[in-house]
């Protein structure tokens, strides 16, 4: 046997796989054989006996095939351009007519052998069957539809969840992008002065730029990354901030060593500190010191960043904190929705920003 032979009747075989059938056929298959069987006892009733019984399966058989044509109408029935109350008149009229096709097409199987085992001699007995029919297309029918409008309200929640994650990422990517220009505006023009004032660190602050926008760059399109790899990079941040700042900054970061595996979103820390050092200048006097101490309490992470200062209360023609705080507000509130806590606390000569997130 050749081998394009194997992969043909492979591939039949995988179309006719139970789970390659769609949810409709699924259903019709399932719910038509389970009539049927229910049903025998009741015809055999009706007809004396089981031969009776199984040859009138065809009338199920016929059911079956209504049930589709009515699905093939009922499929090119919008919700949204048609009144439920039209739907219901469709129904009921398309009912009544497969009803009395089915009526009709079995009063004329039944003078074929051997279909007149399963003719009903009772004429009472066939006006019941023919309204049992109506009422089986009718009721298919409402199932259909609810099952449908089920299904569908489903499916544009799916759409719908699916479309407010992309806007989410896309929105956290821009908030991201707003702090990188920012950084890099701030981080030029120290190095800028450093070269004005004719400071042997340029080269070195020059690298560290260079060491911070190559792991923007690696971790562009993440959402999350490890906490060791972010206080990592913000040291390359604080060496820009030294090598101008000099003494005057006093930073130091206390972190605990088994939270350096935990998911934080993507440069969060370096706008946290940026904004520390920026208000310790403006509200303090030299040394401007900054502490970052991160923990872990139970199942939250706990970032908290302190400076020496006081709290400026935030001009109501600016975002509360700037654009550091408040883009950090913002990317936690996409994160991690009703999940996170965000505080500025002012003490005496201190000013602390404590945020508390999901330790992943």
């Amino acid at each position: 046997m050749g081998k394009g032979t194997e992969n043909n009747r492979f591939r039949r075989f995988h179309f006719w796989n139970w789970s390659s059938v769609s949810i409709f056929w699924k259903c019709q298959l399932v719910c038509w054989v389970a009539f049927a069987l229910v049903a025998i006892p009741i015809k055999r009733h009706l007809f004396g006996s089981f031969s009776g019984a199984s040859v009138s399966l065809y009338r199920d058989g016929m059911g079956f095939l209504m049930t589709f044509a009515l699905h093939e109408v009922y499929r090119r029935i919008s919700f949204r351009r048609i009144r439920i109350a039209w739907i219901l008149a469709i129904i009921v009229v398309l009912s009544v007519a497969g009803g009395i096709f089915q009526t009709f097409l079995s009063r004329t199987i039944e003078h074929i052998p051997p279909f007149d085992q399963a003719k009903l001699s009772d004429g009472t007995i066939t006006i019941v069957v023919y309204y049992y029919r109506i009422g089986l297309l009718f009721f298919w029918s409402l199932i259909y539809f609810v099952l449908r409008l089920i299904y569908e309200g489903r499916d544009t929640e799916a759409r719908l969840s699916d479309t407010v994650a992309r806007h989410r990422k896309t929105e956290i990517q821009m908030l991201r992008g707003q702090i990188i220009p920012h950084f890099l505006f701030n981080a030029l023009n120290t190095i800028l002065s450093a070269l004005e004032d004719g400071k042997k660190g340029a080269p070195k602050m020059l690298q560290s730029l260079s060491d911070y926008l190559n792991y923007s760059l690696i971790h562009k399109n993440d959402d999350f990354v490890s906490l060791g790899e972010e206080c990592d990079a913000l040291m390359d941040y604080i060496a820009v901030k030294k090598a101008r700042l000099r003494d005057d900054l006093d930073f130091a970061c206390r972190i605990d060593p088994d939270t350096r595996m935990a998911r934080v979103p993507g440069i969060c820390l370096q706008p946290l500190v940026e904004n520390a050092i920026k208000y310790a200048r403006e509200t303090s006097v030299p040394p401007f010191i900054i502490r970052l101490h991160i923990t872990r309490e139970e199942s939250k992470l706990l970032i908290e960043v302190c400076n020496t200062g006081r709290w400026i209360t935030p001009e109501p023609c600016r975002a509360s904190g700037g654009v550091g705080l408040e883009n950090v507000r913002q990317r936690l509130n996409w994160l991690y929705p009703g999940q996170h806590t965000m505080e500025v606390i002012p003490e005496e000569g201190w000013v602390s920003v404590q945020i508390r997130i999901p330790c992943l």
